[in-house]
C-alpha cells in the first residue's frame, strides 16, 4: 500500500532526526547550531546574537554551524535522516515543486519551534533543494522550489496574470483567471493559485479574488477602504455596526483588534462613496444613485420609466436605494403620482 504525505508526516519528529544527527556533535556545538535555525526559540538568532552569548566571533559561529550541517549524518545508519528530507520533498512537490518555506514550516511542524527549527536545519542541508533569489524574481521572501523546477515557467504565467490586472484594473476570482490564459498557459486551477500565492506583486483578498498587492480591493489599509470593500462585497445596504462586524469577521482589522462602529460610522459619513439611507444604515453611491428624499426617489424613478408602474414595482425599486419601511414609500407614491389601472404616472401637476 502507498503511503501518503500526510502519512509520513504523521511518523516523522523532526527534532527528533535533529539530535540523532548531531549526536556526536559537542553540546555546546549543538545548541550553537540549534539557536542558529530557531530550535528552542521563538525565532532563527543571528550570527551575532549567539555570537554575543557565547562570547565567540561570527565567523566561528559560522563555521560550528556549517560544520554540523556538513556532518549531520556521520553515523552508519541515515535512513531517518533521508525519511525526513523525502517528506519535505514530498511536501513541495504536492505543492507543485514551489512553496513558501513558512507555509512548509507550519503544515509539516505545526506549532512546535522545535520541529520549525529542525525543517529549517534540515532544509539547509539539503542539496535538491533551491531558495528562489527574491531579487531577481518577483517572489515572497524564502521561497522554496526543488531544485529541477523551471522558475522561468513560474515567471511566464504569474506576468501573464499581471498584465491581465494591469489592462483590465480589476479584480477576478483565480477560477476566472485560470480560464482567461487557458489559450496561453496549460495549468490547473490548483496550480495557478499555488503559483500566485508566492507572488509579492500579486496577492487575494478574504472573498477570494484576486489582483494586484497595491489595490485597496486587496490590502485595504483604513476603514474606509475595508467598509467599501465590505460592501461591494455585500452588495447591499448595511448599518454601520455590520460593517464594524464584517471587517473583524474578514480578518481585516488592525493587528486583531477589534474595530470601534463608531469610528466606522465617521468615516462613512464623510465619504462620498456611501450614502446614509436610513438610520445608520448606508449604501454604496453608485449612478443609480438619487439624491434627497423618498419623495424625490419616487419622482426620479416614474420619470424614467417608460412604462407606468404598479405599487410594488415601485416599492422595489425605492427599497434598492433607500432603506426605508415600504409604507413610507406608499404614502410617498400617492402623494406625488396619479394613478390609473392600477399603475402609476408622474403627476405634473404636483409642484
Amino acid at each position: 500500500m502507498k503511503t501518503t504525505q500526510n502519512e509520513q508526516k504523521e511518523d516523522v519528529k523532526f527534532y527528533d532526526v535533529f539530535n540523532v544527527v548531531l549526536v556526536n556533535m559537542p553540546d555546546r556545538s549543538r545548541d550553537i547550531v540549534a539557536k542558529r535555525f530557531g530550535i528552542g526559540e521563538e525565532k532563527p538568532l543571528t550570527l551575532q546574537a549567539i555570537g554575543d552569548e557565547y562570547d565567540i566571533t561570527r565567523e566561528r559561529v559560522r563555521q560550528i554551524v556549517q560544520s554540523g550541517l556538513k556532518n549531520a549524518c556521520a553515523a552508519d545508519d541515515c535512513s531517518e535522516y533521508e525519511e525526513a528530507q523525502d517528506v519535505i520533498v514530498a511536501y513541495i512537490m504536492e505543492n507543485h515543486n514551489i512553496v513558501s518555506i513558512d507555509d512548509l514550516e507550519r503544515e509539516l511542524g505545526g506549532n512546535d519551534v522545535n520541529e520549525q527549527g529542525s525543517i529549517r536545519f534540515l532544509i539547509e542541508g539539503m542539496d535538491n533543494v533551491e531558495i528562489v533569489n527574491a531579487k531577481k524574481y518577483p517572489v515572497n521572501e524564502e521561497i522554496i522550489t526543488l531544485s529541477d523546477f523551471d522558475i522561468d515557467e513560474w515567471t511566464t504565467v504569474h506576468d501573464d496574470v499581471k498584465e491581465i490586472f494591469e489592462e483590465k484594473q480589476k479584480v477576478y476570482t483565480s477560477k476566472r483567471l485560470q480560464e482567461k490564459i487557458a489559450d496561453n498557459q496549460d495549468i490547473t486551477h490548483e496550480q495557478l493559485e499555488q503559483y500566485l500565492v508566492i507572488s509579492r506583486e500579486i496577492d487575494n483578498n478574504p472573498f477570494d479574488k484576486w489582483g494586484l498587492s497595491e489595490w485597496d480591493e486587496i490590502s485595504p489599509r483604513g476603514v474606509r477602504e475595508k467598509a467599501l470593500l465590505i460592501m461591494k462585497e455585500k452588495n447591499e445596504p448595511m448599518h454601520f455596526r455590520d460593517i464594524a462586524q464584517a471587517i473583524d469577521d474578514n480578518g481585516l482589522g488592525k493587528n486583531g483588534k477589534k474595530s470601534h462602529p463608531q469610528t466606522v460610522h465617521n468615516e462613512l459619513i464623510r465619504d462620498d462613496n456611501f450614502v446614509l439611507v436610513g438610520r445608520g444604515v448606508y449604501t454604496l453611491n453608485t449612478d443609480n444613485h438619487v439624491d434627497g428624499t423618498v419623495k424625490d426617489v419616487i419622482e426620479n424613478i416614474l420619470q424614467n420609466s417608460k412604462e407606468p408602474l404598479s405599487t410594488q414595482e415601485v416599492v422595489d425599486r425605492v427599497l434598492e436605494m433607500r432603506y426605508v419601511k415600504p409604507s413610507t414609500v406608499k404614502v410617498n407614491l400617492n402623494a406625488v403620482a396619479k394613478k390609473m389601472n392600477k399603475k402609476y404616472t408622474l403627476d405634473t401637476n404636483v409642484s
